[in-house]
């Protein structure tokens, strides 16, 4: 057993090559530990002595663009379950790649994957699901517009108009001349002021 400069004590499993952490709720000292954790796994399984290059594996690849394309291929026929579904088991195969695979090129085909499952779940209905990825979206890439437009869509599907509007206002923080930003974030301002009393509800036009 050793202990950190920050007094926290660790203890190692020469069976099993797990670090962990005794008796902390140091939230981040747990998540390091897991990664470590999963680059020793790697490491261990590795069939070389040196791990392969940074790039993308040639196995894992092809496989993963498979799941993304019958996902995308489902979503563009309507049929949603289906496009969530195989996003996620492309996710989860993605989610398996090496610790070092280049970074970049994870992220960015994690976010390609989450935007395509958000929208599958937008458009079915799952509005909890979708909500939660583009949580993560954004957390991955702030700098994308539509990432914030598929966190606002699904709270003011679920009546959260509110929080809707603080996340679009946060959205125009960052794009503030993106019009389709523009444009939600006054349709959600009238239908807060429609469910306030603010402001009044035309009725439709009659047809002669």
């Amino acid at each position: 057993m050793a202990t950190t400069e920050q007094d926290f004590a660790l203890s190692y499993d020469p069976a099993t090559k797990v670090v962990s952490a005794v008796d902390t709720t140091d939230k981040e000292l747990v998540e390091d530990l897991e990664a470590l954790n999963r680059l020793v796994k790697d490491l261990v399984a590795c069939p070389t002595e040196v791990p392969e290059s940074p790039q993308p594996s040639t196995t894992l690849q092809p496989m993963i663009q498979k799941l993304a394309n019958s996902g995308i291929t489902a979503l563009k026929q309507r049929n949603f379950s289906v496009a969530a579904k195989q996003l996620t088991l492309a996710i989860d195969m993605a989610s398996r790649r090496a610790r070092w695979e280049a970074f970049a090129v994870q992220v960015q085909e994690m976010v390609n994957l989450l935007q395509a499952r958000c929208d599958a779940y937008v458009m079915g209905g799952q509005f909890m699901d979708a909500y939660n990825d583009a949580d993560i979206l954004l957390q991955l890439q702030a700098n994308t517009p539509e990432n914030f437009l598929r966190k606002a869509l699904p709270l003011v599907n679920m009546g959260r108009l509110d929080e809707a509007k603080i996340e679009l206002e946060r959205a125009l923080a960052f794009h503030p001349d993106q019009e389709k930003l523009k444009q939600h974030y006054m349709m959600v301002k009238t239908l807060i002021g429609q469910e306030n009393g603010d402001v009044e509800i035309q009725p439709a036009a009659s047809k002669e």
